[in-house]
This record gives C-alpha cells, sequence and structure tokens, in this order.
C-alpha cells in the first residue's frame, strides 16, 4: 500500500483558460489568490491560488508540487514574458501551418518558466503528418516543441467561452475529467432531444447533463412505468408521461380525458412494458 504524504494542498488556476490544477507543498501554507509557481510533470507554470491549503494526506502522484510564493511585481513581470511568448509562438505556428498547407486549429500554447520549451494543442479532421513543420517551429523558436492533437471536448476545455445557461464552461473551470453523457440522460430529465438544445459549444451532449442523473435515476424507481394501468381517484387509467421534480404523473382514464395526478394518489393495478435497466445504461456520447 502506497503511503501518503502529509501536505498543505489546494487549487490553482493556470494557463489562459484559467485550468484547475490540484497543488500542495510540503515547506508551508499558501493562501487564496496568491501567485504560485508550480511543477508539472510538463515543467514549471505560474498559477493563481483559488483556495487556502489545508492539511492533508495525499499521495505523491495526486498532486503538482508548489515550488514557491510569487511576489505581486515579479508575478507581472513573468506574466508579460510569458505572454509575450505565447502570442510570438502562435503568430508563428500560424504562419508555418498555412505554409506546409496543413489543415490544423491551434487551441492554446503552453510555456514554461525557465525552460525552452513549448507545447501546442490543436485540432484536425485527421491525422496531421506535422513532422516538417516541428523542425521549422524549433528553428523559428529556438525551443523544444510538442504538439498534442486534442479532440473537440479539449478544444473547449482550452479557449474557453459561455455556455447556453449563460455562465463560463465547466470544462475551461471547474470540471478535472470528463464523464460519459447520453442521449437517454436528455430523455429522462424531459429535455428535448434535439442536438441544439442539448449541445455545448464543443457540438458534444452538455457534460452538466450527467450532474443529476442520478437522482433522476432513483427518483424514477418510485414511479409507475409508462404504459402502466393505475388506479387513480377517478377510475383506472394509463400511465402516458411522467413529471419526475414536480411529482405528477399524466393519466389516460377510460374516458379518454389526460389528467395530472400526485405520485402519492396512484396504485399501480398492471406495470408498464420496460425494465429499470431502460433507463440506467450509459450509451456512448453523442456527437450532435
Amino acid at each position: 500500500m502506497l503511503a501518503g504524504n502529509v501536505v498543505e494542498a489546494g487549487w490553482v488556476r493556470v494557463g489562459p483558460t484559467g485550468r484547475l490544477v490540484r497543488v500542495a507543498s510540503q515547506e508551508g501554507r499558501f493562501w487564496r489568490y496568491e501567485i504560485l509557481m508550480i511543477r508539472t510533470e510538463r515543467g514549471e507554470l505560474l498559477g493563481k491560488a483559488i483556495t487556502d491549503s489545508k492539511r492533508e494526506t495525499l499521495l505523491p502522484d495526486s498532486y503538482d508540487r508548489v515550488v514557491r510564493i510569487v511576489s505581486g511585481h515579479e508575478a507581472d513581470a513573468l506574466y508579460a514574458r510569458e505572454y509575450a511568448r505565447q502570442r510570438e509562438a502562435k503568430r508563428v505556428f500560424v504562419d508555418l501551418a498555412r505554409a506546409h498547407k496543413l489543415d490544423m486549429h491551434l487551441s492554446e500554447v503552453e510555456t514554461y518558466h525557465n525552460e525552452p520549451k513549448i507545447l501546442f494543442f490543436f485540432t484536425a479532421p485527421g491525422r496531421v503528418d506535422f513532422r516538417g513543420m516541428v523542425r521549422d517551429l524549433a528553428s523559428q523558436l529556438r525551443a523544444r516543441i510538442e504538439l498534442r492533437q486534442i479532440g473537440v471536448r479539449d478544444e473547449a476545455r482550452c479557449t474557453g467561452g459561455l455556455g447556453p445557461c449563460g455562465q463560463p464552461l465547466c470544462c475551461a473551470t471547474f470540471l478535472r475529467e470528463f464523464t460519459t453523457v447520453s442521449i437517454r440522460m436528455a430523455k429522462l430529465q424531459g429535455l428535448v432531444p434535439n442536438p441544439q438544445k442539448v449541445s455545448g459549444l464543443c457540438g458534444r451532449l452538455m457534460c452538466c447533463l450527467a450532474y443529476e442523473q442520478d437522482v433522476y435515476v432513483e427518483k424514477l424507481r418510485t414511479f409507475p412505468k409508462v404504459g402502466a394501468v393505475v388506479q387513480t381517484p377517478e377510475g383506472e387509467g394509463k400511465v402516458r408521461e411522467i413529471m419526475i421534480m414536480r411529482g405528477i404523473v399524466k393519466v389516460t382514464l377510460d374516458s379518454g380525458d389526460l389528467v395530472d395526478f400526485p405520485l402519492s394518489e396512484l396504485t399501480v393495478v398492471s406495470p408498464g412494458d420496460y425494465e429499470d435497466d431502460d433507463v440506467d445504461g450509459d450509451d456512448v456520447d453523442f456527437d450532435g
């Protein structure tokens, strides 16, 4: 069993889009809003603490190490220098991609403190042979170059933006990893299964559909199934629709009327045709 380290742990935002990184220090505490130099597996980066550190026991590979706290004036100078490097790197990348006739879209550039290394994140419709371009990038920028092709979800995380809710994208702020999202989740939550209505900026189903899925599934188990025959205060009828969060069941009575009843007023006479498994499965992600 691996032993953990007792550290002062917290969260910082790094990079142009402010992605979240778990960090820890063995030297002392740090406080919210302080600028930290952190050491990642790729190099040293500046980040702003968004929490006060808290004493915890963590496995060594579960966090990035805080190298030191950076003073305000030094932080301004370092940010300005890295911004200038990234701006120049973007210009060179775009020019060379055009010169090499490569269909590549640059998403983000990451530079590292006191290290001649630049990491480019890009998207492309297919596999790209960029070996010649890497040599030219290294020559012009005088740095070690790494190009990483990413998917549309990662591109949204890199570029940031506002979601349909009007808030900054979850993936570019607090979301640390992507989970499977299925069109079945949208149907269960009563949302119209229209790609334009339930898709995010990346064109995939919105990650937030998964946030309340467990609650919907648990509540659904207390409802009669669509198609079930139920006894109501007005006689028998067949379940036409359920409204989970409102606790309402729409029932078609023998008279043909469609009436709303509270769940508590119904008794199941004959179950419906589908099983619980119909709402539990995780479908493959919907591309929109």
